[in-house]
C-alpha cells in the first residue's frame, strides 16, 4: 500500500480505473518527495503521477519547476518538460529530464539543457548542451555543448567529460616577482578515462625562461596525498645560479632542471580493501635547489624529499613491514635502509589475564650518505653496519579504591650491531631494561546551571585529571664506539619515555625521569552535543637520571586551547625555567583568531625563543586581517615581523572585487631575505565562484597552485 497524501481545493477517484484527480492548490507528499502544482493525476496500479500547471517539485533539498513533470512512486524515475531548476549553485533550464530507477547507477540525463552558476536573467555566461548526463559525486558528460558569453557562442564542445572536481579545468596565473620576473603560470586539468586526474603546466618566467609538465593522479585514492601520484616536472633554465634570495650561487649548476615524483600504492592480490600493499614513494631532483627554485610552497614543507619502497602486511594486533629508503639524490645528506624489516605489535590483551603486551622487532642493513657539499668539505661517510634489535614489554592496567588508575609497566630488549663497512670496529650488543608506572584519576564538577550566551556557555563540566609517569631505563650503552644514525637530533620539546614510541635507539642512555602534571578540561553543550570550551594542561620533568643534559627538572610546560564561540579562538603552548636554570631557555608559541563583527577577522600569532643553547633567538609576530568594505568590496593583509632583529619579513596586501559570478583580486607582496635583495611580487587572481571551474587562484608565494598561502 503506497502511502500518499494529496491535499487540494477539488478532488476525486475513479476507483473502476484506480486514478485519483486534483484541482487547484494541489500538494502531493510522498516520503521526502514533496510536489505542488495546479492539476494532478496519480495512477494507482502503475504508481505514476501527472502533474502539470506551475509544478514544483521538492527533492533532497533540490527545487525542481516545470510545466509538466511524470514522477513514479514505485521506481523514483522524474521526466519533465520545460524545466527549470535552482541547485545551488547551478542554474538551468532544460526541456526534459530523465532518472534513472531508484537502486540503479545510471546517470541524470538532461535534454536541450542552458546551465550557468550566475543567478541572473540575464547571466554573462552559459552552456548550451544538447544531451547532458549527470553521474551524483563523479562527472558531468556533455554532448554538442556550446559555451556563450552574453548571448555571444565563443566555443563548440562535441563531446566533453568535465569531472565534478575543483582541480579540473583551466587556471592560469600571472604576476611579477623580483626573482621570476614576469610570469604566467598555466595548468589544466582533464581526465584519462574514468580513473586518472591529468593536470598539464606550462610556466612562462621572464628571468628564468620556459618550464613545464604533467601531473597524473588515481581518482581510487583521491583522499590520499600519498598514493597514486606522478608528478614530471622540467625547467630549461635561463639563470639557474641566481637563487630566491637574490645572490648568485657560487657552485655551477646545469640550466636542465627537472623534478620526477612517484608515490603509488600496490595492494595484494589486487583489491583495495587488503591489509597487504607495497608503497612507492621515488623524488628524483636534478639539483638541491629545485624545489626552491620552482615550487618554494613544497620546499617550505619538505626541503629534502625521500625515497622510499615499504611492503607491508597489517593485521589487528598490528603490522609487519619491509622498507628500502634509498639515497638518490646525491646533494642531500640521508640515512639508508637496504632494506629493514619490523615487526611492530600494539598494546594486545593476553586472553582474559589482564595483563597487555606490545613490542618491536627489526633487523636492517643501516647507512648513512654524506651530502655531495660535506663530502667536498673532506668529511667522510659514517660507517654503516646491520643492525637487529627487539624489545618487549608488558603493562596491567588496574583501577584500586574505585578511582585511581594505576597501570605498572616493564620490559627488556636486545640490539647487536655488526658487519661494519669499515675495518676496526667488532661486532658488539647492547641490552636494555625498562621499568616504569603510570597513575592517574580524574574529578569532576558538573554546574549545569552555568550559562552564557556571550561565552557559548550552555552549562558547564570541569574534569580536573592530576598524572604521573614514571620511566626507569637501563642499557649497555655503545654512542661512544661508533657513530649513532638513528641519533638524538635538536629539539624544544620534551622526548617521549614510553619505550615503544623511542625512535633514536641508537642513542639509547640511562635514565629516570618523573613526568608529572595536571590536564583540565572545561565541556559544554554545543548544538546539542558535547564541546571541549577550554583545556589547560601543565606538566613538568623530574630527573633522578638526566640522559641529555645534567638537570634536575625541565622547563615547566603550560598548553591552553579556548574555543568558545565559533568566532573566537585561542591556543598557547609555553615552556620557562621555573626549579632549574641549566638551560635556561623560554619558548612560547600563541595564536589567536578573533571575527568580532559580520565584517572584519583577524588572526594573531607569536612565536618566541629566548637563550636556547642551540637554536636562534626569536620573537616573531604574524597578524593577517580581512575586512568586508561593502557587499562587493573586501580588502585583506598579511604580516611577518621579526621582533629580534627589527625585521618585516613578509608583507601582503590585497583588494577583493566580488563581480557576481566571478570575484577579482588584486595583491602584493614584499618580502625581506636579510640577504641579498628583497622579494617583491604582483598577481592578479580571477575565480569562478561554482562550477565549471575557470579561475586563477591567489598564491602569494608562487611555486604551487593551491600554496598554502592562497
Amino acid at each position: 500500500m503506497i502511502d500518499l497524501d494529496i491535499q487540494s481545493d477539488f478532488s476525486d477517484f475513479d476507483e473502476e480505473l484506480g486514478i485519483a484527480r486534483a484541482r487547484g492548490d494541489v500538494i502531493v507528499i510522498y516520503g521526502g518527495v514533496t510536489i505542488r502544482a495546479e492539476q494532478v493525476e496519480y495512477h494507482q496500479f502503475s504508481g505514476k503521477i501527472f502533474a502539470r500547471d506551475n509544478v514544483r517539485v521538492y527533492r533532497n533539498g533540490e527545487t525542481i519547476e516545470a510545466e509538466e513533470i511524470i514522477y513514479n512512486v514505485n521506481t523514483g524515475e522524474m521526466t519533465t518538460s520545460e524545466l527549470k531548476s535552482a541547485l545551488e549553485p547551478l542554474f538551468y533550464t532544460t526541456d526534459e529530464v530523465i532518472r534513472p530507477e531508484e537502486g540503479t547507477d545510471g546517470p541524470i540525463t538532461m535534454l536541450n539543457s542552458d546551465f550557468t552558476t550566475h543567478d541572473s536573467a540575464t547571466p554573462n555566461f552559459r552552456f548550451k548542451v544538447k544531451k547532458l548526463e549527470i553521474y551524483p559525486d563523479d562527472r558531468v558528460v556533455m554532448h554538442g555543448a556550446k559555451l556563450f558569453m552574453g548571448n555571444t557562442p565563443v566555443m563548440w564542445f562535441p563531446y566533453y567529460v568535465q569531472p565534478v572536481d575543483s582541480d579540473l579545468g583551466y587556471y592560469f596565473t600571472p604576476g611579477w616577482n623580483s626573482v621570476w620576473g614576469g610570469f604566467l603560470l598555466n595548468q589544466y586539468g582533464f581526465m584519462l578515462g574514468e580513473d586518472i586526474f591529468a593536470k598539464a603546466h606550462l610556466d612562462v618566467r621572464t628571468e628564468r625562461g620556459v618550464a613545464g609538465g604533467f601531473e597524473f593522479e588515481s581518482a581510487k585514492f583521491r583522499d590520499n596525498p600519498h598514493i597514486g601520484k606522478l608528478n614530471l616536472y622540467y625547467a630549461n633554465d635561463s639563470n639557474p645560479q641566481l637563487a630566491f634570495n637574490g645572490l648568485t650561487r657560487p657552485d655551477i649548476v646545469d640550466p636542465n632542471r627537472y623534478r620526477v615524483n612517484f608515490q603509488h600504492r600496490i595492494y595484494f592480490p589486487g583489491s583495495d580493501d587488503e591489509t597487504f600493499f607495497l608503497d612507492f614513494d621515488i623524488n628524483k631532483l636534478s639539483d638541491a635547489f629545485v624545489y626552491e627554485d620552482f615550487a618554494p610552497s613544497e620546499f617550505r614543507v619538505d626541503p629534502q624529499p625521500d625515497t622510499m619502497i615499504n611492503l607491508n602486511k597489517l593485521f589487528d594486533q598490528g603490522e609487519i613491514s619491509l622498507t628500502g629508503r634509498f639515497a638518490i639524490n646525491d646533494f642531500f645528506q640521508t640515512d639508508t635502509r637496504s632494506p629493514e624489516l619490523a615487526i611492530d605489535i600494539i598494546r594486545t590483551p593476553l586472553g582474559e589475564s589482564g595483563f597487555f603486551y606490545e613490542g618491536l622487532t627489526t633487523y636492517g642493513i643501516i647507512d648513512e650518505e654524506l651530502a655531495e657539499e660535506s663530502i667536498r668539505a673532506g668529511l667522510t661517510d659514517p660507517p654503516g653496519f646491520n643492525r637487529f634489535q627487539t624489545y618487549h614489554e608488558f603493562l596491567f592496567p588496574t583501577q584500586l579504591a574505585g578511582f585511581l588508575n594505576v597501570t605498572p609497566r616493564v620490559g627488556a630488549g636486545y640490539r647487536n650491531y655488526s658487519n661494519f663497512d669499515i675495518a676496526g670496529i667488532d661486532t658488539f650488543e647492547s641490552t636494555t631494561t625498562h621499568a616504569g608506572i603510570d597513575i592517574s584519576f580524574k574529578m569532576s564538577k558538573n554546574s549545569p546551571n552555568v550559562m552564557n550566551r556571550k561565552l557559548g556557555l550552555d552549562g558547564l563540566l570541569h574534569v580536573v585529571r592530576p598524572y604521573l609517569n614514571y620511566s626507569l631505563v637501563r642499557t649497555d650503552e655503545i654512542s661512544g664506539r661508533f657513530t649513532p644514525i638513528d641519533r638524538f637530533t635538536p629539539t624544544t620539546r620534551l622526548r617521549p619515555i614510553d619505550m615503544p614510541l623511542f625512535t633514536t635507539v641508537d642513542d639509547l642512555r640511562d635514565w629516570q625521569i618523573v613526568r608529572a602534571g595536571i590536564s583540565q578540561k572545561w565541556y559544554t553543550k554545543r548544538n546539542g552535543v558535547s564541546h571541549e570550551w577550554l583545556s589547560l594542561n601543565n606538566y613538568l620533568e623530574l630527573y633522578p637520571e638526566d640522559p641529555e643534559f645534567d638537570r634536575d627538572t625541565s622547563n615547566f610546560f603550560t598548553e591552553v586551547a579556548w574555543n568558545p564561540v565559533p568566532w573566537i579562538s585561542a591556543n598557547t603552548v609555553a615552556q620557562f625555567p621555573l626549579f632549574d636554570d641549566t638551560l635556561d631557555f623560554t619558548e612560547i608559541t600563541s595564536n589567536l583568531y578573533f571575527m568580532p563583527n559580520d565584517w572584519f577577522r583577524i588572526g594573531f600569532g607569536r612565536y618566541f625563543l629566548d637563550n636556547h643553547p642551540i637554536f636562534e633567538d626569536s620573537n616573531l609576530y604574524t597578524l593577517s586581517t580581512y575586512t568586508r568594505l561593502s557587499d562587493d568590496w573586501g580588502f585583506s593583509t598579511n604580516h611577518r615581523f621579526e621582533a629580534d632583529d627589527g625585521t618585516m619579513e613578509y608583507q601582503q596586501y590585497s583588494i577583493h572585487k566580488d563581480l557576481e559570478s566571478w570575484t577579482a583580486t588584486l595583491g602584493g607582496i614584499i618580502r625581506d631575505n636579510r640577504v641579498g635583495e628583497n622579494e617583491y611580487g604582483v598577481l592578479l587572481s580571477l575565480t569562478l565562484k561554482a562550477f565549471p571551474k575557470l579561475s586563477l587562484p591567489v598564491d602569494f608565494q608562487p611555486g604551487g597552485l593551491g600554496a598554502e598561502d592562497n
